[in-house]
């Protein structure tokens, strides 16, 4: 690629406006390895929601621990969920992360498991809350207001 432009700005860089860009863009990229979504999030929680979501994830994960970790550069020790499937949660804790008892309306994360409502007993087992939402049944929602989805695995 030459150099960024203003995709946005009337015609674009090349006269062809926005689509064209992209198109030229990925053109250029062509044979380039592609990008995709990492298995391993990070999120923001409130201290005082350590313990609770600790047990709630010990719950959902199936025994799995979750462990805590100390960085450095970072005021509080972080919680980090490992999953058996692949993939890790870390939760860093900040008194200004979101805190909601309503589900968030910001990024829901998915969980792949083989039996998604068996997850999703095993979350309402911890005292989790089912969130009702018409994409499918299997939504819960971790202590602060963060929302999963549980999809199959396959």
């Amino acid at each position: 690629m030459t150099g960024w432009c203003d995709a946005g700005a009337m015609g674009g860089c090349d006269g062809r406006g926005a689509v064209g860009f992209l198109a030229r863009d990925r053109q250029e990229r062509a044979g380039q390895v592609m990008i995709a979504l990492g298995s391993n999030v990070h999120i923001f929680a409130r201290p005082h929601r350590r313990e609770e979501l600790a047990r709630c994830f010990e719950t959902v994960v199936g025994g799995s621990p979750v462990r805590t970790v100390e960085f450095p550069s970072i005021d509080q020790p972080m919680l980090i969920v490992s999953f058996p499937g692949g993939g890790h949660l870390s939760i860093e804790f900040t008194d200004d992360a979101p805190d909601d008892e309503q589900p968030r309306l910001g990024a829901w994360l998915e969980l792949r498991a083989d039996d998604p409502p068996a997850v999703l007993q095993a979350a309402l087992d911890a005292g989790l809350i089912q969130v009702r939402h018409p994409g499918h049944p299997y939504y819960f929602m971790i202590p602060g207001g963060q929302v999963f989805t549980i999809a199959p695995a396959s």
